[in-house]
């Protein structure tokens, strides 16, 4: 982490950790009745190239997201999203 970067810590109520909770559970389940070329089909449908980079205005505050890749590094972002959902 770099010196300028900061941390942000979300706090959920137990409701709104209950439904992502749930969220995930369902999302996980539609995955696993997928073979591997569905999946990935599915998750590109998500997160076309051209919308990594985004600017979201959130209760006034406006977030700037961008996205980086290492044209050398071992994982895809596929396969990176897999092992997340897997824990």
């Amino acid at each position: 982490m770099q010196d300028n970067e900061k941390i942000y810590r979300i706090e959920l109520t137990n409701e709104e950790y209950e439904f992502l909770k749930n969220l995930k559970k369902e999302f996980c389940n539609k995955l696993s009745k997928m073979n591997n070329k569905e999946i990935t089909e599915y998750l590109k449908s998500f997160y076309p190239e051209q919308n990594l980079n985004f600017e979201k205005e959130i209760k006034g505050t406006v977030y700037k997201v961008n996205t980086y890749f290492n044209k050398d590094g071992e994982h895809t972002i596929l396969t990176r999203f897999f092992e997340i959902f897997q824990k």
